[in-house]
C-alpha cells in the first residue's frame, strides 16, 4: 500500500508494540472464550445474550431492530470491518452472495479473532497493520483517520482502505472501523455526471508511484494513453479536471 509520509516516519519501536494477540482488555471484552474459536460469535452471544432477529435496538438517533441494522449494512457500500481497543476483529459486514470476492477477504469464522490471526504473518502485513492501529490509537500528528491506496495494475481502478479512528463521547479510543472500496466508479460518475475528464497533471508531485506500478492498458479497462494525455495535459487550462464539450460520453482517465 502506498502510505502517507507522516505514516511512514514514524518509529517503529513505537508502533511494534501494539499486542495483536489481544491479551489486554476492553470495556466489552466477552471473558472465559477462545479468540480463536470459528464459533466465537454464537458462543459469545449466547453468553452475554445479545439481542438478535426481530428484538429492537435504541440508537443514539433511532430505533432499528437487529435484522434492519443487518440489511442495512450488508448492502453499504464498500466493505466495513470493526476492530476494538483491545485488537480484537469483532464486525464485518458480510457480502449477501457467499461467492462474492471482497477485496479485503473475511469469513464468518475470523469474527472475534485477534489480529495476528486475521493477518497474514509475511513480509511486513503484520508490522504495517500495527502501524496503522498505533497511529490511530495514539492520534499520532493528530491524525484521526488514514488513506492507504492500493495499486492495482489498473488506472481504471483505485482500491482504497480507509482507517478512522472510533471514540466515544469522552474521546476516548475505542477502536478502528477499516471501509475498503474501488474509488473510480465515483470518480466515473463524476465525470460524467459534470461532463468533466481526468486527464495527467505534469506538474503533480504524487502518483508517480501508481501510473508506474500500473498498467496503462489493463483489460480491465479501456485503453489508457499515457503520453497522449500528458501531451493534452500541457495543452490544457488548469485546473487538472477540465470541461469537455460532449457529455453524453463516458469519462476517460488517462
Amino acid at each position: 500500500m502506498a502510505e502517507p509520509s507522516w505514516l511512514k516516519n514514524m518509529n517503529k519501536s513505537d508502533y511494534l508494540q501494539e499486542d495483536f494477540d489481544a491479551k489486554g482488555h476492553s470495556r466489552y471484552t466477552v471473558e472465559g472464550l477462545d479468540k480463536s474459536d470459528p464459533a466465537w460469535l454464537e458462543k459469545a452471544a449466547k453468553q452475554v445474550n445479545a439481542a438478535s432477529g426481530d428484538d429492537y435496538v435504541k440508537l443514539d438517533a433511532g430505533l432499528l431492530t437487529v435484522n434492519q441494522l443487518n440489511w442495512m449494512l450488508r448492502d453499504t457500500f464498500g466493505e466495513l470491518t470493526f476492530v476494538d481497543d483491545n485488537n480484537q476483529f469483532l464486525w464485518y459486514n458480510r457480502p449477501q452472495d457467499p461467492n462474492e470476492k471482497m477485496k479485503a477477504k473475511r469469513v464468518p469464522g475470523q469474527v472475534g479473532s485477534t489480529m495476528s490471526d486475521v493477518h497474514p504473518d509475511i513480509r511486513e502485513v503484520i508490522p504495517e497493520a500495527k502501524k496503522v492501529v498505533y497511529a490511530l490509537r495514539h492520534k499520532v500528528d493528530g491524525h484521526d483517520d488514514v488513506y492507504m491506496p492500493v495499486p492495482t495494475g489498473n488506472l481504471r481502478e483505485l482500491v482504497l482502505h480507509y482507517y478512522k479512528r472510533v471514540e466515544d463521547e469522552q474521546g476516548n479510543y475505542m477502536g478502528i472501523y477499516e471501509w475498503v472500496q474501488d474509488l473510480y466508479p465515483f470518480v466515473k460518475y463524476f465525470c460524467e455526471t459534470t461532463g468533466q475528464k481526468l486527464v495527467v497533471d505534469p506538474d503533480a508531485t504524487t502518483g508517480a508511484t501508481y501510473r508506474r506500478n500500473s498498467d496503462p492498458d489493463a483489460k480491465t479497462g479501456p485503453s489508457t494513453k499515457v503520453a497522449e494525455a500528458k501531451a493534452e495535459a500541457k495543452a490544457a487550462v488548469k485546473p487538472v479536471v477540465k470541461p469537455v464539450a460532449d457529455t453524453s460520453t463516458s469519462a476517460s482517465q488517462h
